[in-house]
């Protein structure tokens, strides 16, 4: 990437807009979807934005090129658009991208380094920029709130919504519907992860190296839209997974005992903004989590009865018999529970297959049924 010189251009802002009119904006990132296939050919990302006129716009931009639309991180991020068109959408200003249109990207974060995130090879960025750039991260320092539902596996407790930042250790397709990710973040989760069998799937990714980092490897199954993307990332790729969901599965055990295991899923659709985004290695965070993945694999081969030990505290008395099947677990009703924890107290856990699978309809919110056979 370079610059190039140019004619400054006009910035307008966000309370200055007009039906019509094509403008150039620098704002502040207050909501955005990552980039998906829309239900035509192009990919779509929805982006709500806001600057110091306390006016919010919402973006709806499309692209044939996955790359081209803005590389948004987090809330908080800052944007500049060039060549904006703005219309009128149920009574509300919207933002689309007319002819020529181009974004950058910032990090919205007091102190670090004014680089931009764009796949133009050529931009225009000049001291004004930088100005503007400082002074959008100044006054949303105070009036935008950080994004706070980042956090590492160690942190996750269920029944909740994470963003995670990870790498890609492995995928398998399972299904039509669902797509299998093994990632790492180089930290344990308080309760042993629910494992995919892959005995049966086309795995791609080095297992010894997965057997290797053990427990410090979860599982997340990915569903419907998210599927394509899945299936394009490529192995020891660094993530951002937004709007992971986690909760608990009772696994029954020979010994007519229940062992509760953390499942991870990305559900189908885009709400809350949902969805992966493929972080390059120059990201800040991705150098973090360069760190964490360097110290957790010179201590991987350290003896640690810590997995086990976890194993043993969550283990239930269950009188049932029968496997858990993930497609039944996923489509059963789920019944109240409480665990404490060192963390929390920790609400949601599901019933045995033999308890519940004749008491409920074993479909999800999207209307798929349930298969026949364990995973």
């Amino acid at each position: 990437m370079s610059l190039v010189p140019v004619t400054p251009y006009t910035y307008t802002p966000l309370n200055l807009l007009k039906e019509g009119a094509i403008v150039n904006v620098y704002a502040v990132v207050k909501f955005f979807k990552p980039p998906y296939l829309s239900k035509g050919t192009d990919y779509c990302s929805v982006v709500t934005i806001v600057d110091q006129t306390n006016v919010k716009l919402t973006c709806m931009l499309f692209s044939g090129n996955y790359e081209a639309l803005p590389i948004i991180y987090k809330v908080g991020d800052i944007v500049r658009f060039h060549r904006l068109k703005i219309q009128v959408y149920k009574n509300e200003l919207q933002g689309i991208n007319s002819s020529g249109f181009a974004s950058l990207t910032f990090e919205g974060t007091l102190g670090t380094p004014v680089t931009a995130r764009t796949s133009s090879k050529l931009f225009s960025f000049t001291p004004q920029d930088e100005k503007m750039v400082e002074a959008l991260r100044v006054w949303a320092s105070t009036h935008i709130s950080a994004s706070s539902t980042v956090v590492q596996l160690c942190d996750v407790q269920p029944m909740q919504y994470y963003d995670l930042t990870c790498q890609l250790l492995g995928k398998a397709e399972v299904d039509g519907t669902a797509f299998l990710l093994k990632v790492w973040d180089g930290t344990r989760t308080v309760f042993p992860s629910w494992r995919v069998s892959i005995q049966d799937l086309n795995f791609e990714g080095d297992l010894s190296h997965i057997l290797r980092l053990q427990s410090l490897v979860i599982d997340i199954l990915v569903y419907d839209n998210h599927v394509q993307v899945a299936k394009s990332l490529k192995i020891g790729s660094f993530l951002r997974i937004y709007s992971l969901h986690t909760k608990l599965h009772s696994v029954n055990t020979d010994t007519n005992s229940s062992l509760l295991r953390l499942e991870f899923h990305l559900h189908g659709g885009t709400s809350y903004g949902r969805g992966i985004r493929v972080l390059p290695e120059t990201s800040s965070c991705v150098d973090q989590l360069k760190k964490d993945l360097e110290g957790a694999d010179l201590a991987v081969n350290q003896p640690s009865n810590s997995q086990s030990a976890n194993e043993d505290n969550f283990e239930l008395s269950n009188s049932g018999s029968g496997s858990v099947s993930l497609y039944e677990v996923e489509r059963c009703q789920q019944v109240s529970a409480t665990s404490k924890t060192s963390h929390s107290t920790v609400a949601g856990m599901h019933l045995p297959v033999t308890a519940c699978s004749n008491q409920c309809l074993l479909t999800t919110s999207d209307n798929r049924t349930s298969g026949a056979g364990s995973i």
